[in-house]
């Protein structure tokens, strides 16, 4: 199955990231997990439909190509981060093209805090719920301090590796189910 992956934070080195790269490393063998760029999309203004940007093309044709859609997420603000509001946004535009409906998703969210991003990844929930797709409900993913996740060389902790070894089977499972419809 192709599974498309959005990264919440822009930056290179971030946590996101770090996380991303190794649950890509953990997936299942069934998944082929492809990123989904998104800090280059223009802000979503339906003026700019005209001449579409290439950057929204891609993300829709990205979405439109995935038989899920993995979203690694910070909380920024007890929200979520821009950039993927904006991403949702263009994949449910312009109307009657929205990508979102049926779509399998799943958020992991975390943060360098208690709450693992919470917040933020209920924003998000709602969000893509509104746009139509099927947002994955259990297992939730709420990683905390997320620093402390990973060991030495870069890899998660055993117990964390585990623990999103099986989420992301659930995911594969989720998929599954609705590619037969």
């Amino acid at each position: 199955m192709n599974i498309g992956l959005v990264i919440g934070s822009l930056r290179r080195e971030s946590m996101s990231r770090k996380l991303a790269t190794r649950l890509i490393e953990i997936a299942p063998a069934s998944l082929r997990v492809t990123e989904l760029e998104i800090g280059d999309l223009p802000l979503y203004n339906a003026d700019l439909e005209a001449e579409t940007p290439a950057a929204w093309t891609r993300l829709r044709e990205g979405v439109r190509g995935s038989d899920g859609v993995l979203f690694v997420v910070p909380e920024y603000n007890r929200s979520l981060p821009a950039g993927v509001k904006n991403a949702v946004d263009v994949a449910s535009k312009p109307a009657g093209q929205n990508l979102w409906p049926g779509r399998p998703v799943f958020v992991v969210a975390q943060s360098s805090g208690p709450l693992g991003g919470l917040a933020g990844s209920f924003a998000l929930k709602q969000t893509l719920t509104g746009a139509g797709a099927n947002v994955l409900s259990h297992p939730e993913i709420y990683l905390s301090r997320i620093g402390t996740l990973f060991a030495q060389d870069g890899k998660l902790v055993p117990d964390t590796q585990e623990f999103l070894r099986g989420a992301l089977a659930s995911f594969e499972t989720f998929c599954a189910r609705f590619a037969k419809r």
